[in-house]
């Protein structure tokens, strides 16, 4: 029997130190997390990649999460996707229509491992388990 496939999650943010411990937590989890800060590099880098689910954060400069999300979805439309914001814009509309989980800032650890495992499992129903 092969072993499992690690999930590969794109990890999005212009702050380096968030992207940095997010990958961090993603890797403790059992992930390989790759990094870009923008929505441009990270279009470049999924285009390129086999990703699982793409993380997000929904203001940055050069476009927001959002742009990015439907860059992902014209060429994926079944990954999984999550953003995060400290905005108080009124994203909800926009998570039904681009299909994305939206987590509030501050994030709650338990509630980003929840998110991202259940994302996962979505993609690959065998992966949930692999998040430690």
């Amino acid at each position: 029997m092969s072993e499992p496939r690690v999930p590969r999650v794109l990890v999005v943010d212009d702050e380096e130190r968030v992207r940095g411990l997010l990958c961090d937590l993603l890797a403790a989890w059992g992930c390989q997390a790759v990094e870009a800060a923008n929505g441009a590099q990270a279009l470049t880098l999924f285009e390129a990649g086999d990703y699982d689910l793409v993380l997000t954060d929904y203001l940055m400069p050069g476009g927001t999460g959002l742009d990015l999300i439907q860059g992902v979805r014209d060429r994926d439309a079944t990954i999984g996707v999550i953003m995060f914001t400290a905005s108080a814009a009124d994203l909800d509309p926009d998570s039904r229509r681009l299909e994305f989980t939206l987590l509030r800032k501050p994030l709650q650890l338990d509630g980003l491992k929840t998110a991202v495992g259940e994302a996962l499992h979505r993609r690959s129903p065998g992966t949930l388990a692999a998040l430690h």
